[in-house]
């Protein structure tokens, strides 16, 4: 057999070559386009909202699909029809809030959590086991810090709380800067949606977004004109808004280009992340998320404590962020006095066996910080009665 001729110019095969059937390329082709179909044929979401039961290959090819191509699967005209996703979190009116242990009405003082789905637990543990307390929670999906502030003071328009606890959590401490369900966590997309807040001058201010309640919700979802309106306001005051992930286009379609467009999702919340907290070194204290955070910490106290309500601040460490959230808001706590319970106190941040999959706490992690909440609760309500007799021991001495 003779030697290649080295001099021999290289030719490359033309533009119809390479994809003439039989030739590499075009069976790559065939193959993508015969896995994108397949993956959409065998593992299709399913088409029923009420169906909250997919298996995990279909969650898998549907994490990828658009804010708006999710939404627009589990939203029908009424709650009944729609993904009973879709009637959680919303601030108006307060449906989100829950009565673990019956009716607040009586002579219990009444205490009411404000967060996440671990705010709901803890406040289920403290009804279980106090049952001197009328509890109460308002709690949203991956509820942020922003979102609880909001709850707190539409909560407080209609009813008096003896005690106010209000969640921060560590994950959701970079995420402050969300205003939605949707742009808040990409692979789970919730409709609800909150102000956005900003700090100027020190001062707190916030910003509405077009609806806060569901039926605002389905006005816009159908209408439009009102969502591109609403669009646009996300572009404006949300930081974590993409019309990459958002916009629902024929991309949709193809489950390789969903796979893409997550890995795309994770990439982009892994940077936003990055601007407030580092996992080895914590929060950046002058960052707008950290800003606002204690911003709203002391405006949470003060109100409460104009309205005659005690504040509690209960801080959650996620799995492998050891104390970073605490360290973060200890000294507002300290500086403005506000009772907390931090779950790094009896929760140790980075061990893994107190932790289950979905990142709550074990049931007996919970049960124990549940106790520690109430006897902080007991103190501080005994506190405050002893300070009540105090003055009232005086006020005669004063008076004569």
């Amino acid at each position: 057999m003779a030697p290649p001729n080295l001099n021999e110019p290289l030719t490359l095969p033309t533009r119809r070559a390479a994809w003439t059937p039989g030739t590499p390329l075009a069976w790559i082709v065939f193959y993508l386009v015969a896995l994108d179909l397949g993956a959409n044929a065998f593992f299709a979401y399913p088409k029923d909202p009420r169906n909250i039961t997919p298996s995990r290959l279909q969650l898998y090819f549907e994490y990828g699909r658009a804010i708006e191509g999710k939404l627009a699967r589990m939203t029908r005209a009424t709650d009944e029809e729609s993904a009973p996703i879709v009637a959680s979190g919303w601030l108006e009116p307060s449906g989100s809030t829950q009565v673990p242990n019956g009716a607040v009405e009586g002579t219990r003082p009444v205490v009411t959590f404000f967060g996440m789905s671990h705010a709901q637990l803890l406040a289920h543990d403290v009804a279980r086991i106090d049952d001197t307390l009328a509890v109460r929670c308002a709690a949203a999906p991956q509820a942020v810090p922003t979102w609880s502030f909001s709850a707190y003071l539409e909560d407080r328009k209609r009813r008096h709380s003896d005690v106010v606890v209000l969640t921060v959590m560590t994950q959701t401490i970079p995420l402050l800067s969300a205003t939605a369900g949707g742009t808040l966590y990409f692979d789970g997309a919730y409709p609800y949606t909150w102000p956005r807040y900003y700090l100027e001058d020190d001062t707190l201010r916030s910003v509405a977004p077009p609806f806060l309640s569901r039926e605002g919700y389905r006005r816009h979802f159908y209408d439009p004109m009102a969502w591109s309106r609403y669009r646009d306001w996300l572009t404006q005051h949300d930081k974590h808004y993409d019309p990459l992930l958002f916009r629902r286009s024929a991309l949709d379609r193809s489950s390789l280009a969903r796979l893409l467009r997550r890995s795309y999702a994770l990439a982009i919340r892994a940077t936003a992340q990055a601007t407030a907290y580092d996992p080895m070194k914590g929060f950046d204290r002058t960052s707008e998320e950290a800003r606002v955070l204690e911003a709203l910490i002391v405006e949470f106290a003060r109100l409460a404590r104009r309205d005659g309500t005690i504040p509690i601040v209960f801080v959650v460490n996620n799995l492998n962020t050891s104390d970073h959230a605490f360290r973060l808001v200890e000294p507002t706590l300290s500086r403005h006095g506000i009772a907390r319970l931090s779950s790094h106190e009896i929760c140790p941040p980075n061990e893994p066996r107190n932790y289950l999959p979905d990142s709550h706490f074990q049931p007996p992690i919970n049960l124990e910080l549940a106790r520690a909440m109430a006897r902080l609760i007991r103190t501080s309500l005994a506190d405050r009665e002893n300070a009540r007799r105090s003055l009232s021991a005086r006020g005669p001495q004063s008076a004569g």
